[in-house]
């Protein structure tokens, strides 16, 4: 071979392996601005009002309103957490619920859970915990993978920008899930890490300060406005340490992204009940937490610099009836005791995750039958909404054929069709309980109506603990909060996938979005990483085996950005199931936008047979 042939065939070569090289890190340089992610946990979209919320009000004429706003289903914080900061459904990073089993995936990882750390997860636990959170994303347990894939903070810190995640315990360290084990400026996947602070109420880490900065964080409190001190201190965090430092950031030529948490309205709406006047004082403190840190982005000199957006992870709703599932199924000789592990239920409030154990249930008949009892079981009670299945062997039928959205057990949808579908982290069950989206709550909360629970003994008055009522709020739900009695008729619940729950609130202004526009395209929860990613110019955020999010950048509603993204169109789905010549149908409403599937609602409907439509 001559030179010159040598000289094209090298070339040819180097080029060849620089088309297919990871992209070089320092040579990328996203864009020089900050993006303020504040979530008011639990917002409903109809709360927002001048009166009550003035400050966010305001934003939303201001910027853009998001009119037809999901949240991720199951309905439930760290599902919508693990959604906001990865960009994907919880099929694909992982998380599908507050109360999760992971003690199959965890051994499937090698981890063992005989003894140490992770003893507790041969149970259901929460994840509503940085200790649990970082038990089981340890080197022992998911070696830094709890997550399916990196996060938009990840992003933000991999390209040397400033990263702050402020806020409640739980879904902070789902932006972060590797802050514990950063050194020397490397978290545990080696990935760069160094100008960051993370703050919540039970872990702080920054490159100094730190235990002043925990030692701050005030107790908890349930009484009036819950978590209230708190809720003001970690926004002062923002607007006195997380501004100024982004400022440097973007100074510098760096993006900067600032994540703030609320507790509230979210707990007091859970502890007092929706439309009592602790839950509308909470919002009016979530209000002024946001004046409070956009005067600081202005005393900053950054506000033509700086991007907020105001999002809730999930609706709410009125606890209409508690029930314990576990304790019904162990009446209906479902489940052999309510400590026993042949028949594992995870309560997440508004809906339950069911598991069977393949010790007691070896085959798949034997587990089909015993999961086709449940599910007759549950849709035969009134308080039961849809379920959906892990699709591990669909049977063949001309039904089947018709409808490959159904699930493998009669009467249910697959989990894939709504995101939820992880082969090594899905429950055989997600059994989500009935929505009544237009009935209002005046029956229902107050300390002096009457309140019911659904369990062992059937049902049972019990003490109502919610607070007068001021102003009524549409939607009731049944619902599961699991063993303890402190929840009960008309306290607040999410959770379901009713309209009520799965609507939530998302809102932003500053100088990438456009200015007085109202989206009327769906958008979701899985949407605002992207959009994120867009905005401050990160590079694409991959997955394991180049695995890509599935949401969507919101380019409709960026300064400069397309008007129409296409065409949206309703359809729905329906699941039937005969059971003692009543048959029940279960319809799913989604919209499709392009490829994307957003669920809009549910509703059930019994009828005998042979009666007219």
């Amino acid at each position: 071979m001559n030179r010159r042939r040598l000289a094209i065939f090298t070339l040819a070569i180097v080029l060849a392996l620089a088309a297919h090289a990871p992209p070089v890190l320092a040579e990328h340089r996203g864009n020089p601005h900050i993006f303020i992610l504040m979530v008011w946990d639990g917002l409903r979209p109809d709360l927002v009002t001048q009166r009550d919320t003035p400050n966010l009000f305001a934003l939303a004429r201001r910027g853009v309103r998001f009119d037809r706003q999901h949240s991720v289903f199951p309905t439930v914080t760290m599902v919508n957490a693990a959604a906001l900061a990865t960009g994907a459904p919880p099929g694909l990073n992982g998380i599908l619920g507050n109360s999760v089993y992971l003690a199959p995936a965890l051994e499937a990882a090698g981890a063992s859970l005989q003894s140490g750390h992770l003893s507790g997860f041969a149970k259901p636990v929460s994840l509503e915990s940085t200790e649990q959170l970082a038990a089981a994303n340890a080197a022992d347990g998911f070696d830094g993978r709890l997550l399916g894939l990196d996060t938009v903070a990840q992003e933000v810190a991999r390209e040397g920008g400033y990263l702050a995640v402020i806020g409640k315990a739980g879904p902070t360290f789902l932006f972060d899930d590797r802050i514990e084990t950063v050194t020397d400026g490397r978290d545990l996947l080696h990935e760069p890490h160094g100008n960051y602070l993370f703050v919540t109420e039970d872990y702080a880490a920054a490159p100094s300060d730190v235990q002043n900065l925990l030692r701050g964080v005030p107790p908890r409190s349930k009484s009036e406005v819950a978590d209230r001190e708190r809720d003001a201190y970690l926004a002062r965090l923002v607007a006195d340490q997380a501004i100024p430092a982004a400022k440097r950031a973007i100074d510098a030529g760096h993006p900067a992204l600032i994540v703030l948490w609320l507790h509230n309205p979210d707990i007091t709406q859970h502890l007092s009940g929706l439309g009592t006047a602790a839950a509308i004082d909470a919002l009016t403190d979530c209000d002024m937490h946001l004046a409070s840190i956009q005067a600081a982005v202005v005393a900053a000199g950054v506000a033509d610099r700086t991007d907020f957006m105001v999002a809730s992870d999930h609706g709410f709703a009125t606890i209409q009836l508690r029930l314990s599932l576990d304790s019904l199924l162990v009446s209906a000789g479902l489940k052999k005791s309510a400590d026993s592990h042949d028949v594992i239920v995870a309560p997440e409030g508004g809906s339950d995750l069911v598991y069977l154990s393949p010790t007691d249930f070896k085959t798949p008949e034997q587990r089909r039958d015993q999961l086709q009892k449940i599910v007759d079981f549950c849709e035969a009670q009134e308080w039961c909404g849809p379920i959906f299945s892990r699709e591990v062997a669909p049977i063949v039928t001309p039904r089947r054929r018709a409808k490959p959205y159904l699930g493998w057990i009669d009467g249910t949808f697959a989990q894939a069709v709504v995101g939820l579908l992880n082969p090594s982290r899905s429950p055989d069950l997600v059994i989500s309980f009935r929505e009544t989206a237009d009935l209002d709550n005046r029956k229902f909360t107050g300390p002096t109506k009457a309140a019911f629970a659904l369990g062992a003994k059937g049902q049972e008055l019990a003490k109502n603990k919610s607070q007068d009522l001021v102003r009524p709020v549409k939607g009731t739900v049944y619902a599961d909060p699991g063993r303890s009695e402190s929840w009960t008729t008309g306290m607040g619940m999410h959770g379901a996938a009713g309209s009520r729950e799965i609507h939530n609130f998302c809102a932003a202004d500053g100088p990438d979005f456009k200015r007085g526009f109202v989206d009327r395209y769906p958008t979701s929860n899985i949407d605002v990483a992207p959009t994120i990613v867009q905005v401050l110019g990160l590079l694409p955020n991959v997955g394991p085996g180049g695995i890509s999010p599935t949401g969507r950048a919101m380019t409709e509603a960026l300064a400069g950005g397309r008007t129409a993204v296409g065409r949206p169109h309703a359809i729905s789905m329906t699941a039937d199931l005969v059971l003692q010549g009543v048959e029940s149908v279960t319809t799913l409403k989604l919209t499709k936008l392009g490829d994307r599937v957003y669920l809009d609602d549910s509703a059930v409907e019994r009828k005998p047979l042979g009666s007219s439509p």
